[in-house]
């Protein structure tokens, strides 16, 4: 007879086989599921502290990040302030080279007026000098006739023929 579950000559089979693996659990509560209990803890506790340690990792990143964008922001505000300056002093610059350079082309103006000027002066005084010197000349030519006194009685008795023919010619005329 025999071959079911609760065959008598197999049940305490069974029951051994039960209580084996009753001893077998005892002994696996009681010498391996501690070690296994504390290797899970401190797997968990090791997990734990590295999930803080990746919090605490991710905030400091975090805030590294908010502090580099702040730096950043300020780097972009500093060379704007910078570059604006440099505009501003460019533009001062240009705007005292073209003053300056205004000035300068006034003062050559102004210095070659005065050239020219001085040049028309001195060109009027040469010539003035010229005039007077051909006045002179022409002056010395004319008092050299009338000193020569040939060229004086020459001409003093031109005149008197003259006015002797005149008068002939009127007497016998009228």
């Amino acid at each position: 007879m025999g071959g079911g579950i609760f065959d008598v000559t197999n049940t305490s089979l069974v029951f051994w086989e039960l209580v084996s693996f009753a001893i077998l659990l005892i002994l696996l509560y009681r010498f391996v599921y501690p070690v296994l209990r504390e290797q899970i803890q401190r797997r968990q506790a090791a997990i734990e502290q590295a999930i803080e340690e990746a919090e605490r990792t991710r905030e400091e990143a975090r805030e590294l990040l908010e502090e580099y964008r702040r730096q950043m922001e300020e780097a972009r505000q500093e060379a704007r302030r910078i570059l604006d300056e440099a505009r501003r002093q460019g533009e001062a610059q240009r705007e005292r080279t073209k003053a300056e350079a205004r000035q300068e082309a006034e003062r050559i103006i102004r210095q070659a007026r005065e050239e020219i000027g001085r040049e028309r002066d001195a060109a009027l005084r040469e010539v003035r000098q010229e005039v007077a010197e051909m006045v002179v000349q022409a002056a010395e030519q004319v008092l050299r006739r009338e000193i020569d006194r040939e060229e004086h009685e020459r001409l003093i008795q031109a005149a008197l023929d003259d006015l002797e023919a005149e008068v002939a010619g009127s007497v016998s005329g009228g």
